[in-house]
Formats: structure tokens, C-alpha cells, sequence
């Protein structure tokens, strides 16, 4: 029987957690009449900047719980087994991937572009050769003496007409792809017109969400040699409680940060390896059927 986990509790029950914490802080403004603090504009800065971190700082321990959750979760790890299975496959053929990655470029530029050009009634062929190079740019429907000698609703239709297939014809002649490469399908690292963006490394992942820690561990440095700070003579239950509803908000947001990376790591970052295996195991049928037929 597999033992349960305080994340697992957390993460099948994060939805409820949030609700009641939400509650709680709701409930615990009622013991509490919302004023002016009558602070200066520095110490207000002070304890709002204070504030922020403490939340920033919570908020990166679930972020790193989650991801750490998410790396040991059974399907990641049987994901990146069967990803590293995969370059040991198609490693003694490694030199011919570059042109299968260079044939695949060439097949999704001429999937998309027929795509984009269907919607306005247009055929590829029409525009593009064999080799996906741009043979015509007559796209127009209506000639502009058709479009003049017309009036009204149906005018307006011809000119719409037109508009349409000009924006289709430029979509698709200058569509952009994030090209598919070697090193793309062999390191650890879809859009509708990128089919080969495999989403974000752990790498680029962390430095995303951590970016903000950077800039806050200045303001830190900044708010600790400026300000200083002396004991109060008793405490106030009021501010008490403030604080504690604050580190409770931090913590439920910290809770869906968990959850959030969990699901990154499980879902979106293994999808794009799981992604990466699939070319991979087409190339090894594209190297079988070159080797059949020499």
C-alpha cells in the first residue's frame, strides 16, 4: 500500500485548503477595524517592501517543493527512463539526424502554411513549389475594376473577401517557425506555429519565476541598512492578528504556487520530453527505411 505523503494530502486537497484559509482570513477581519497606521511614507515603504518578501520567500519554498514533487513523481521518472532509452537508440545514427530534422522543418512549414491558407479558400500549391519557395502572390478574388463597378453590401463583401486572403497569403509566407534541431531532440530542455517549441527547461523555468527574488534580496539589503528597530512596550493583539491574516494569505498562495510548479513539472515539462521521444522513435523509422532501401 503506498504511503501518503503530507504533499500528497496537500496537493490532493490544495483546492479545500485554499477555501478555508480564504475563510479564515475573511472571518478574522471581522475582529478587527481596517484604519489609516498613520506611518510615514518610509515606514510604510519599509513594512510593505518587508511584507513582499516575506510572501516572495514563502511563496519559493512551496514553488521548490512542487518542482521537487514533481521530479520524483513516478511518470516523470519513467518518462526521462524511457527519454534517455531513446537517444541510446538512435545514438550509432546521430549523424543523419541533422537532415531528418531539416525534412520535419520543411513538412510543418507546409502543414501551417496550408492550414493558414484554407481559411481563406486558398490552395498551397498555388503559392508555394515543391520546395516550399514562394512561386506567386496573386491572392486577390476581386480585381480592383470588379471591386469599383460594384456597390453597396456587395462591395463591401469583395473587399473583405480580398482582405481576408491578402492576410492569409502574408501569414503564410511569412510564417516563422522555432525550428526543430539535433540538440533540441537530445537535451533535457505546442503552439499552434511552433510545433517543435518544447516548452521551458527546469532552467528557464527557475530563472522565470525566480527573477523577482533577485531584485528582492537588493530592496532587502536596501530596507535592512536603512531602517533599525526597537522593541514595542506591549503588544497589540490587532496588529497581531493583521499579520497573522497576511501570512496566512501568503501561505494559500503558496499552496497554488505548489500545485502550480507540481503540475508544470508532471504535465508541461515531461509533455515536451514525452514530445521529444516521439520524433525520436519517427527518426528511428526514418533511418530503418532509408537503410531498406540502399
Amino acid at each position: 500500500m503506498k504511503k501518503i505523503t503530507l504533499f500528497d494530502a496537500l496537493y490532493k486537497n490544495a483546492g479545500y485548503i485554499a477555501v478555508v484559509l480564504i475563510s479564515l482570513v475573511y472571518i478574522g477581519g471581522s475582529f478587527i477595524l481596517i484604519s489609516k497606521t498613520g506611518k510615514s511614507v518610509g515606514e510604510i515603504i519599509a513594512t510593505g517592501v518587508i511584507s513582499m518578501l516575506v510572501g516572495l520567500l514563502i511563496n519559493g519554498v512551496f514553488r521548490s517543493i512542487g518542482i521537487n514533487k514533481g521530479e520524483s513523481d513516478e511518470r516523470t521518472i519513467k518518462t526521462a527512463q524511457l527519454y534517455s532509452k531513446s537517444i541510446e537508440e538512435i545514438s550509432p545514427y546521430v549523424d543523419k539526424l541533422e537532415d531528418f530534422c531539416e525534412m520535419e522543418n520543411k513538412r510543418a512549414i507546409s502543414s501551417l502554411r496550408r492550414k493558414i491558407l484554407a481559411t481563406a479558400g486558398l490552395h498551397y500549391n498555388d503559392f508555394f513549389d515543391s520546395e516550399g519557395i514562394l512561386c506567386s502572390s496573386s491572392y486577390e478574388l476581386y480585381s480592383d475594376e470588379e471591386i469599383k463597378g460594384a456597390k453597396g453590401r456587395k462591395k463591401r463583401k469583395m473587399i473583405f473577401e480580398n482582405f481576408k486572403r491578402k492576410r492569409a497569403y502574408d501569414k503564410a509566407s511569412n510564417l516563422k517557425i522555432k525550428h526543430l534541431t539535433p540538440s533540441a531532440l537530445t537535451c533535457d530542455g505546442v503552439k499552434e506555429n511552433n510545433p517543435f517549441d518544447f516548452g521551458k527547461s527546469k532552467r528557464e523555468y527557475a530563472r522565470e519565476k525566480n527573477l523577482s527574488d533577485a531584485l528582492s534580496r537588493v530592496v532587502m539589503a536596501v530596507i535592512f541598512g536603512y531602517f533599525g528597530v526597537t522593541f514595542v512596550s506591549e503588544i497589540n493583539p490587532a496588529v497581531l492578528i493583521w499579520n497573522t491574516l497576511q501570512i496566512v494569505m501568503y501561505i494559500t498562495s503558496g499552496i497554488i504556487q505548489m500545485y502550480s510548479s507540481f503540475s508544470w513539472v508532471v504535465d508541461e515539462h515531461r509533455g515536451g520530453i514525452i514530445k521529444k521521444i516521439d520524433y525520436l522513435q519517427k527518426f528511428k523509422v526514418y533511418v530503418t527505411n532509408q537503410r531498406l532501401a540502399s
